[in-house]
């Protein structure tokens, strides 16, 4: 797993990286708001978004190579905020190659530039 310090908001960061993603043909399923959901269980917490988003053409090819990578797709990106500071948390290849049979996979390359090209647009 891997954890950038951004520059940006949590909610700056979150709105940036799911527009990027929604332009680069990624299906957002689902844009959880944490801090929201412990509000209205009457708690209080710092900012955290979770991003669930995927692209079947990626995807697929993964679990057709180990059908276990189901349980990690889609894919999530955590926005979260922590002593003030706001940071970009997502999953590494070598953390799915640790975990799954995907090692040397073509697609794993494609998402770690995703990653890191989404990483870039919010330091900027």
């Amino acid at each position: 797993m891997k954890k950038v310090k951004v520059s940006l908001s949590v909610a700056e960061s979150a709105d940036r990286i799911k527009g990027s993603l929604q332009e680069k043909g990624f299906t957002i399923f689902c844009d959880i708001d944490h801090q929201a959901n412990a509000k209205d269980a009457d708690l209080d917490m710092p900012a955290s978004r979770v991003l669930i988003f995927g692209n079947p053409m990626a995807g697929t090819k993964l679990m057709q190579k180990d059908i276990t990578m189901s349980f990690d797709l889609p894919m999530r990106i955590a926005i979260v905020e922590n002593d003030g500071e706001t940071f970009v948390i997502h999953q590494t290849t070598e953390g799915y190659c640790g975990l799954y049979d995907v090692a040397n996979h073509p697609v794993l390359e494609k998402v770690e530039q995703l990653f890191a090209g989404l990483l870039l647009e919010v330091s900027n």
